[in-house]
């Protein structure tokens, strides 16, 4: 592992932190909480789409979320660039399973910039899981096809995709 690479991760994850942290201390003041903020920690692969680093939306409704994302990804080729991806989509809940799990799908499409630009688009279901008024936890699979952007890569098809979430509400 490239000690540039464990500092990044270092940094990313102190930032995610203090982030969490400070939104979830305003998150919790606010009363209307219409603005969505995600987060995810996980991310690792090349499903930018399905599951994105970072995004906002607006709940439009109490059924509609649009939203638009961010990803960032390094994934440890020899040789590579960090690529970025950015679009936008939309969750639609379907109901309550609880008066805190609530589960969606939804559906996004983005342009991913690489040596090349690239495209994805894709599905998902999934549930959010309410901890507080003001933040969740949220859980999703899906499938997509795109093509990661660089020369010389083939148009791929990704079953079960996965993404896991920490959204702040404000």
């Amino acid at each position: 592992m490239k000690l540039f690479s464990l500092k990044s991760n270092l940094i990313a994850t102190t930032a995610a932190t203090a982030f969490l942290t400070a939104g979830m201390a305003s998150a919790q003041e606010s009363e209307s909480n219409n603005i969505m903020m995600g987060f995810n920690p996980f991310k690792d692969t090349y499903s930018s789409v399905t599951a994105p680093s970072y995004m906002i939306g607006f709940k439009a409704n109490e059924t509609l979320l649009p939203f638009g994302y961010v990803s960032v990804i390094d994934d440890g080729r020899d040789n590579t660039d960090t690529v970025f991806a950015f679009g936008g989509g939309a969750r639609m809940y379907l109901g309550d399973l609880s008066n805190r799990i609530r589960p969606f799908a939804g559906a996004a499409a983005g342009i991913v910039n690489a040596d090349d630009t690239g495209f994805g688009i894709g599905a998902f279901f999934g549930a959010e899981a309410m901890i507080t008024d003001g933040f969740s936890i949220s859980g999703q699979v899906g499938a997509e096809i795109g093509d990661e952007g660089r020369d010389n890569s083939d148009t791929t098809f990704e079953l079960g995709t996965a993404n896991v979430m920490f959204n702040l509400y404000f």
